[in-house]
């Protein structure tokens, strides 16, 4: 069974309306119900978590084109908080908002390099993306990629 603190039922308890506590007895009884609860809920959501992870990824790429796509909009989506998503991703050592752009970064290289998407701007290329500044655009790709997005396409080099 996971333990949970002793301390976090009594706060929880401490809480509690006070015509709900009797006596101290009542209080024990009720510290002691909280506690196998909250232990129980732990270990039930603990295997639900490792699932999580994937889906809030996949949930992600499904919505790269959204510029309102955020760690908010992220863990709204996902009924938790955005600090538990941000424990999520720093358990992988990337923040959420660095995942999402490298994400939107690797698509819009792909589209990039696409013969048949020639004919495209490049702006219209990041902002199918999420990336509705193209001058933020050209310097994070640059910044990732070593040259800017229209070079990347003529498949030239930076120096």
């Amino acid at each position: 069974m996971t333990y949970v603190p002793t301390e976090d039922v009594g706060m929880f308890v401490l809480r509690l309306p006070r015509h709900l506590m009797a006596d101290s007895a009542s209080v024990e009884r009720l510290k002691d119900a909280v506690r196998h609860t909250a232990a129980d809920f732990v270990e039930a959501s603990s295997g639900a978590c490792e699932g999580l992870l994937p889906r809030i990824r996949t949930y992600i790429d499904d919505n790269l084109g959204d510029p309102n796509l955020s760690p908010e909009t992220v863990a709204a989506a996902h009924h938790i908080s955005t600090s538990y998503l941000y424990k999520l991703f720093a358990r992988q050592g990337i923040s959420v908002a660095r995942w999402i752009r490298q994400r939107r970064l690797e698509r819009c290289r792909k589209d990039l390099s696409d013969p048949r998407l020639g004919g495209r701007a490049v702006g219209e290329v990041g902002a199918q993306w999420g990336f509705v500044d193209s001058s933020y655009f050209s310097r994070v790709f640059r910044q990732t990629y070593g040259c800017s997005p229209r070079a990347y396409r003529h498949g030239l080099k930076a120096s």
